[in-house]
């Protein structure tokens, strides 16, 4: 009761009510009105609902009709080459910002309100010129790339500036997260098109936690998962919820991909339980699968000390550690890398993944294991990972000692190896 009071309380934010004007329609798409902040959509809503702040949108929306109506907007760009399409965006915004900085009865409206209505402008020049690549990529299927912008375009546009908490009251800033991320993963991936939705979905995660954090992070990754939750695996579904800090996100998110989650998991449980067991096994280890598909699990070591490295080809965080991993092994002796086994552990969904990212990362460093399910699979369910990376180190009695270890950047990590070794 209370989360649909607060809706229609602070409704107005957005809408064209008859008593009321916002900066643009109602718009069910946006979950930051139903599921975000209360305290700053109020802070909005409060803004907006002045008298004098209402006759000053009445007569900008009069002088420009349907500039934040996105769905309107998108319908105009899709007939644009994208010259013209930035340059009618950039003087829309020159005089949106005139008509505001030139307003008659400016000094009656509130400075912070002032500030809202720029910061609308400003970012709607933004998200409607991403959303410029991203819609037309979308549209027409028979691309192979992503439709990529002049960069004199948007070099003024510097990712590691993109966060700010104070912005979340803005709608077009909100409108504009989701095509950031989009587009900016796709310049890194050059602009090739994705054939495996998985790692699509997955690289954008990875680069909006690289950009992004608190409340902005959240709602950029809810509203990937939100529409996108049918393209995930339930594992990889699993993961990327458990990323988000929010409870009313995350139970949205539950709730919306329920029918998904339910299904693709009861697969992964029949993948898992047709299995073949280990042959005589002596331990109670998960099974794994080598890169020659043979099956093996930790008894295998048994007289080494084993440092374990759970990870999956998209995981950014695990990538950034395998230089230290290899600096690690390398600056040990003979006598002692006989004695010590660096064990990689995959819970890729897709073995190819897998197997692609130890050739392209070239980890040659250590043995290579894969277990499957993802976030199902054995070693997550056996030593409840439900985050990578993860480090583990067994020692030479097949004693998992420090189930939860540090890394290899950590100073601490070479001396528990030595330690064991002795």
């Amino acid at each position: 009761m209370l989360k649909n009071f607060l809706f229609l309380l602070f409704f107005p934010f957005i809408s064209f009510a008859q008593s009321n004007v916002g900066f643009s329609k109602p718009d069910s798409a946006d979950i930051f009105v139903e599921y975000g902040d209360g305290n700053i959509l109020k802070k909005a809503n409060d803004l907006i609902e002045n008298v004098d702040a209402q006759a000053f949108l009445t007569d900008f929306h009069s002088k420009y009709p349907n500039t934040f109506d996105k769905n309107i907007r998108y319908v105009y760009l899709i007939s644009s080459n994208v010259d013209d399409w930035e340059m009618k965006l950039y003087d829309e915004r020159k005089s949106q910002l005139a008509f505001l900085k030139n307003y008659p009865n400016l000094a009656k409206l509130n400075p912070e309100f002032q500030s809202l209505v720029e910061a609308n402008i400003r970012w709607n020049y933004w998200h409607l010129l991403l959303a410029y690549s991203i819609i037309r990529s979308n549209i027409d299927t028979k691309l192979t790339r992503v439709v990529s912008l002049p960069a004199v375009m948007t070099e003024e546009l510097d990712p590691a500036k993109v966060y700010d908490e104070k912005l979340m009251m803005v709608e077009s800033y909100r409108n504009f997260l989701p095509f950031f991320v989009t587009y900016f993963n796709s310049e890194e991936q050059k602009f090739v098109k994705y054939s495996d939705q998985l790692k699509a979905i997955s690289d954008k995660g990875n680069l909006a936690q690289k950009y992004l954090k608190g409340q902005v992070l959240d709602y950029t990754l809810t509203k990937l998962l939100f529409d996108n939750c049918g393209k995930l695996t339930a594992s990889s579904a699993k993961f990327w919820i458990s990323q988000i800090v929010a409870n009313d996100y995350r139970n949205l998110l539950l709730d919306h991909c329920k029918e998904t989650l339910n299904k693709k998991e009861e697969v992964a449980k029949k993948k898992d339980d047709s299995k073949e067991k280990l042959p005589n096994g002596t331990s109670d280890y998960p099974v794994l699968i080598g890169i020659d598909g043979k099956q093996f699990n930790f008894a295998k070591y048994k007289g080494k000390v084993v440092y374990v490295d759970f990870w999956a080809s998209w995981c950014g965080p695990c990538r950034a550690e395998f230089p230290f991993s290899k600096k690690l092994h390398d600056g040990m002796t003979e006598k002692q890398k006989k004695n010590v086994v660096f064990l990689y552990v995959s819970i890729d969904e897709d073995p190819n993944n897998w197997k692609g990212a130890i050739d392209n990362l070239k980890l040659d460093n250590g043995d290579h294991g894969i277990s499957e399910g993802g976030w199902a699979s054995g070693v997550c369910q056996k030593y409840k990972i439900n985050s990578i990376p993860r480090y583990m180190i067994i020692d030479k009695n097949g004693t998992i000692v420090r189930p939860d270890a540090p890394r290899p950047s950590s100073p601490e990590t070479i001396d528990l190896l030595l330690k064991l070794m002795e």
